[in-house]
């Protein structure tokens, strides 16, 4: 009896074993999904630093919402590829909104205020670079 049994037991294990496999197909994914990048970020301003919080987006139109949190005024700029730049201007504590249309590349971010003079943001680290795929 014991015999019959275990015979028994093993056969249900076995029929269970093949049931559960069967049909179930192994597939290997060749490649990974591309990533969904996204198409907005912020930038925070600050005496004297300028953070993205993204530093990878997508092409196309960019929505840029830029805080100055900062106790100066300062501005933030980007230039689209074909020279066009956008450029908003805060007041301590204000917020504003930049939509760029961006390509592929490599872009600066940076508060312009006065540049060229040694007085300048830029000079003084409010800068930061993003990239666009």
């Amino acid at each position: 009896m014991r015999r019959l049994v275990a015979i028994l037991l093993l056969g249900t294990l076995a029929l269970g074993f093949t049931i559960s496999s069967a049909g179930a197909e192994r597939r290997h994914r060749l490649r990974l999904p591309e990533p969904v990048l996204p198409r907005a970020l912020t930038v925070d301003e600050t005496e004297w630093s300028l953070r993205a919080s993204k530093t990878l987006v997508a092409a196309g139109p960019v929505r840029i919402r830029v805080y100055n949190r900062g106790e100066d005024d300062h501005n933030m700029v980007i230039h689209e590829r074909n020279g066009t730049p956008h450029i908003v201007s805060l007041r301590p504590k204000e917020a504003g909104t930049i939509t760029a249309r961006l390509e592929k590349g490599t872009y600066s971010l940076v508060c312009s205020l006065f540049a060229g003079t040694r007085d300048s943001h830029e000079a003084a680290g409010m800068k930061t670079t993003i990239t666009v795929r």
